[in-house]
């Protein structure tokens, strides 16, 4: 008999009874599926409303998988691209929980983990944040619950399926997206030195959510989900509960005066940024320090036109894997005056020799 009520993590107070039998009924099981639970059950993020989240893998695609032959009329409403079923969800009677099942086949999913891995590979060999993932065939939300999920039948095929699986290149990835965009940065300046305070704390919030996140991500989280970020945050090691208590307070309750708020934030970052540079040659599979600043030295060539703006953005973005740079805020200054920020980084000698570089990869030679 299959039973699951025991992985539902400890802690989600509030939860309606529910028979086991009635949820997995949901699924339309056969024999050979792997069916693994997963969600916010599961991690603890989870609340007395959340779903249960299963994905059923199945040896190949068979009616469940069909718009004409799914048996939607046992629930309340189904996902399709064209005539493929991807997910099913419905409630349990006289009660808040749904469940929710995504279908998938044995090799759709070793084809996502495949795509993933040449995902990670293109990440790892550039510095800028990449929004690389909307053209890839992963499946993010997918790819982080195979991290943590819990194969309820056949642990067995499921561990041949999931072989690929590389936790810590899903951290990465996920960092890669959320960390270390210049441009968000420089949007913010602008409304700054506009006086439009308010319009840059909304800025300044947003960049701070995306660092905190990729602050969890070194830690081994694989959830992108920004929802759940004051969770997870709650999961970083002891050293960082007052930062993630910051964190939380300044989101939630924010300052009464705007330009106050931006600072505040920006100060919250750059202890964010000293914590990811502190532990990020020890996360499994993270471009180390040295790495990712050759990465940043191979963009440069020489024959750029130098003025402060390319010093800025240097500047910015090299702070992830760098200690010797100026604060947010003495960058947000030196923009405010359309000057380049004092710091130490060699870019004239990095671009010395290279030639400009050929095609999009942003790489010279």
């Amino acid at each position: 008999m299959v039973t699951f009520r025991h992985h539902i993590a400890d802690g989600i107070r509030g939860m309606d009874e529910f028979d086991e039998d009635a949820v997995l009924a949901k699924a339309h099981l056969v024999d050979s599926d792997v069916l693994m639970l997963s969600g916010s059950l599961v991690d603890g993020s989870g609340t007395p409303s959340s779903d249960f989240d299963f994905c059923v893998i199945a040896e190949q695609a068979d009616e469940r998988f069909r718009r004409e032959t799914f048996p939607r009329a046992e629930h309340m409403r189904y996902y399709t691209s064209g005539d493929r079923v991807k997910a099913s969800f419905d409630y349990l009677p006289d009660s808040l929980l749904g469940v929710d099942v995504e279908y998938w086949t044995a090799q759709g999913v070793k084809d996502m983990l495949a795509a993933h891995r040449d995902l990670y590979r293109h990440m790892a060999s550039r510095a800028r944040k990449s929004s690389s993932f909307a053209s890839s065939a992963v499946d993010f939300r997918l790819l982080s619950r195979l991290t943590y999920g819990v194969p309820l039948t056949n642990p067995e095929a499921y561990e041949e399926i999931t072989a690929e699986l590389v936790p810590g290149e899903v951290c990465y990835t996920a960092f890669r997206v959320a960390v270390g965009s210049y441009p968000d940065f420089r949007d913010l300046a602008g409304m700054w030195v506009q006086g439009d305070h308010e319009s840059a704390l909304v800025a300044a919030r947003k960049l701070g959510q995306d660092t905190f996140r990729g602050l969890t991500h070194v830690y081994g989280n694989t959830n992108r989900n920004p929802k759940y970020l004051s969770r997870f945050l709650t999961r970083l090691p002891e050293h960082l509960t007052g930062l993630a208590d910051r964190f939380r307070r300044l989101h939630a309750y924010g300052v009464a005066d705007p330009a106050e708020g931006v600072m505040t934030w920006l100060d919250l970052i750059d202890l964010a940024f000293a914590e990811i540079r502190r532990v990020r040659d020890d996360a499994p599979s993270f471009v180390g320090r040295e790495e990712f600043l050759g990465l940043l030295k191979a963009e440069l060539h020489e024959t750029m036109v130098w003025n402060p703006e390319i010093s800025n953005e240097y500047c910015f973005r090299a702070r992830e894997a760098t200690d010797d740079l100026p604060s947010l805020r003495e960058l947000l200054a030196a923009l405010e005056k359309r000057g380049a920020a004092e710091h130490t980084l060699p870019l004239r000698e990095w671009a010395a020799g290279r030639v400009a570089p050929a095609g999009e990869n942003n790489k010279s030679a």
